[in-house]
């Protein structure tokens, strides 16, 4: 019975060997493996190179468009923070001279006062240099207006959120819940203001009047620069600075804006203004990727070189919170009560 099962498998061989049609059969299996792996290995390298090949394209296009006449974009998303690849960014649309023009696109609560001042800084520096037009996107408020000033001319939306001139210092007192807890902290001062205000002390009138005569001396600097950029006095700029929100329709009524519209309109405003060539485009221009604040050091670092900007930008938006401190100039809104 099984000599005969073996002869219809055809694997009746009298001198030892292994079966053909087996033989057969392993080296079909060894082959169809190759084949498949090298099939995944191709299709990875063109999935490859055509992402490779757009990224060049894309690459291309921005530079040629950079390298003729221009109107260039760039746009402040976001906290502000005064971050040097931002700053390297304005200094680079200052010194190109195909850049004729420059329309800023603000969309930011605000943020760190001292980041609203650096940025206003060079922003100035560029009007000085280039025509310059901001437009206000959902929000520029506190220090996202500060940014706006040095602006030959304010566009908003009717509904963009703006205002909210003035500075913020805050901190918090956990020292009822440390005598809840039972826990009790103790330190040596070089004096007593120092490392004042603290959480862990309680309220003392030299610390608050402290922090009030700093908050007061940047917020003085702010109402000058409301003052000194918008067409009413300082005791208008004054009336205004109380930290109030309003919507773009309201501010251009309280002439804080100029005029109503998105980024076209500012940039045909500009055109027409300075008398440039009216085919001239509106050209992006963003600041280096910033990935060094991922995870895992060196590891992101080489990784990021392969990650989608929107990716790190969701990195980026996480730490950014982190790094607020001190003397800010921001808007958040709250729940009424």
């Amino acid at each position: 019975m099984t000599t005969c099962l073996f002869k219809i498998l055809g694997a009746d061989n009298t001198d030892g060997s292994m079966p053909f049609d087996a033989d057969q059969m392993i080296e079909r299996r060894r082959l169809s493996r190759k084949v498949t792996f090298w099939r995944v290995v191709a299709v990875l390298i063109a999935i490859g190179g055509v992402i490779a090949l757009g990224s060049m394209v894309a690459g291309d296009q921005g530079g040629l468009s950079r390298q003729s006449d221009h109107i260039a974009k760039m746009t402040f998303d976001g906290v502000i923070l005064g971050e040097e690849r931002k700053l390297e960014l304005i200094r680079k649309l200052q010194e190109n001279d195909a850049v004729k023009g420059v329309v800023a696109v603000i969309n930011s609560p605000g943020g760190a006062t001292s980041g609203g001042e650096a940025v206003y800084e060079a922003l100035s520096e560029l009007a000085s240099k280039k025509p310059l037009v901001t437009s206000m996107d959902g929000i520029a408020a506190s220090a996202g207006y500060m940014i706006a000033l040095p602006a030959e001319r304010i566009f908003a939306r009717r509904s963009t959120i703006t205002g909210s001139i003035g500075v913020l210092f805050q901190y918090t007192d956990v020292t009822k819940l440390m005598d809840t807890v039972g826990v009790e902290m103790r330190s040596i001062r070089s004096a007593p203001l120092k490392a004042e205000p603290s959480p862990f002390t309680p309220y003392t009138p030299q610390a608050e009047a402290m922090i009030a005569n700093m908050i007061d001396d940047s917020y003085q600097w702010f109402v000058d620069l409301v003052a000194k950029h918008r067409p009413f006095d300082r005791e208008k700029a004054l009336e205004l600075a109380d930290g109030r929100v309003i919507t773009g329709g309201q501010a251009v009524t309280l002439q804080m804006v100029d005029e109503l519209g998105g980024p076209r309109k500012a940039k045909d405003w500009l055109v027409k203004k300075h008398k440039l060539p009216a085919d001239l485009k509106l050209v992006e221009w963003k600041p280096a990727p910033l990935r060094e604040d991922l995870p895992f050091g060196l590891a992101s670092a080489f990784v990021a070189k392969w990650l989608p900007q929107s990716i790190i930008d969701l990195f980026i938006s996480q730490n950014k919170s982190h790094k607020l401190d001190g003397l800010v100039s921001v808007w958040q809104a709250q729940k009424s009560k």
